[in-house]
């Protein structure tokens, strides 16, 4: 069967790539053949010829040389995109589409694709990774905090609020393009939603989306890739048990962005003052104010990195005591946590969104009140000062990984969509 995989990007670009590269590997293990439609990028993984390209938009071009034209093309691109448009045609008239697998789409390939893909009966299924269809900024946080105003349909909440990058504009093209998609019931044509946590299914269901659209799949992840790590660095595995991992690091581990919702500055604040040692890795619009905000508070005890590549994150895991999720919006599936537990590191997060489906108080790590440092700094002091508690959560951490994201638990769930939607599994 040949299967339509669309996302904004076709390079690393985050969890949500992480999870397009392993699925694409899936079905192509499985037997179907993958076509991408996504942006050009010169960071673009490169295939099999399969791929198919439209132009990004250039927002950043456009703030460095504003004028009428530029801004009306680049509005009616990012909510109706005429090229993506004509790679569709294309798509279809060079194969027989049976299912369209969507991901990250808006802005760049937009939604109007789905009225191409129906009008030629294709299958389409929508992983969602965030909450753009029910959120015009995305992932319900407004100016720093979590909102639920656009809930009820009302997206003008979003414009009147500047809720996406604090601008009227922005903010408004976003709101409009939330009431085109709704209005003309574009969304109704997707044949399913598969979605990685059921927090993220309970808030499309509160939405007014269909249930019986809505599918709890989790995501699937690469354990070989962090097997093999361990193997290199001569870590014994039995069993898929990471028995050799033994507490031997005197730190705190953060990885991910380094942004206001992602709750690093209350992160520091709970271990100001103490002789916890914490690791922030990673980038993002906070480092700079983080990083004063250290010298201002002669903060001694905390270190940013900054950016670092994937086998850097990985040796910084596998050295650390465990590891911190301490998120103030409403996380779907992060893949941070996901990667801690393979390397049999327990997890300190946040009580919101779906990271208590991932984190299980007491048995993978343990869980305190989103934004509250005291109880974070309660948490932390929790673990630090029990080794063997780490090293039974770190057991049970990784297990429970193993069992959720394994390819074949989830091609499990996969298969059942498929079904469902009377695909042949070949």
């Amino acid at each position: 069967m040949k299967i339509l995989i669309v996302n904004w990007s076709w390079y690393p670009t985050g969890g949500d790539w992480t999870y397009i590269e392993n699925l694409k590997r899936l079905y192509e293990e499985k037997g179907h053949e993958v076509i991408a439609l996504s942006t050009q990028n010169p960071l673009n993984v490169k295939g099999n010829g399969n791929e198919y390209l439209v132009k990004s938009n250039n927002f950043k071009l456009l703030n460095e040389n504003k004028t009428i034209v530029n801004s009306l093309k680049v509005i009616k691109n990012s909510i109706i995109s005429s090229e993506a448009l004509k790679q569709i045609d294309l798509i279809l008239k060079e194969h027989d589409i049976k299912l369209a697998h969507l991901h990250n789409i808006h802005n760049y390939i937009t939604p109007s694709i789905i009225w191409k893909l129906k009008n030629k009966g294709v299958k389409i299924v929508w992983t969602l990774h965030d909450y753009k269809i029910i959120c015009p900024e995305n992932s319900f946080v407004s100016n720093g905090k979590v909102c639920e105003k656009c809930i009820t349909g009302n997206f003008y909440n979003c414009a009147i609020n500047k809720c996406k990058k604090n601008s009227y504009a922005a903010s408004f093209l976003a709101a409009l393009d939330a009431y085109l998609y709704h209005s003309t019931n574009t969304y109704n044509k997707t044949d399913m939603f598969l979605c990685p946590s059921q927090f993220l299914l309970n808030k499309f269901k509160q939405f007014g989306f269909d249930e019986s659209k809505l599918f709890l799949t989790n995501l699937c992840y690469d354990i070989g890739l962090i097997d093999d790590f361990l193997v290199r660095h001569a870590i014994q595995i039995k069993n898929s048990d990471v028995s050799a991992i033994k507490n031997k690091g005197d730190y705190i581990l953060y990885v991910g962005r380094v942004e206001v919702i992602k709750g690093v500055k209350t992160l520091i604040d709970a271990v100001k003052g103490t002789h916890l040692k914490l690791k922030i890795a990673g980038s993002g619009t906070e480092i700079d104010n983080l990083i004063n905000y250290l010298k201002v508070e002669d903060i001694r005890n905390v270190e940013i990195l900054g950016f670092q590549n994937k086998d850097s994150v990985f040796d910084l895991t596998l050295n650390s005591k465990f590891v911190v999720c301490p998120s103030e919006w409403y996380e779907n599936f992060p893949f941070s946590i996901t990667e801690s537990f393979l390397f049999s590191k327990p997890v300190v997060g946040a009580d919101i969104g779906g990271i208590p489906e991932l984190v299980k108080d007491g048995e993978t790590g343990y869980l305190f009140e989103a934004g509250n440092a005291g109880d974070l700094r309660e948490k932390l002091f929790k673990l630090w000062n029990d080794d063997l508690m780490i090293e039974q959560m770190g057991k049970n951490a990784r297990k429970h990984a193993i069992d959720i994201f394994n390819f074949e638990t989830h091609w499990k769930k996969l298969n059942a969509v498929l079904t469902n939607l009377n695909l042949n599994d070949n």
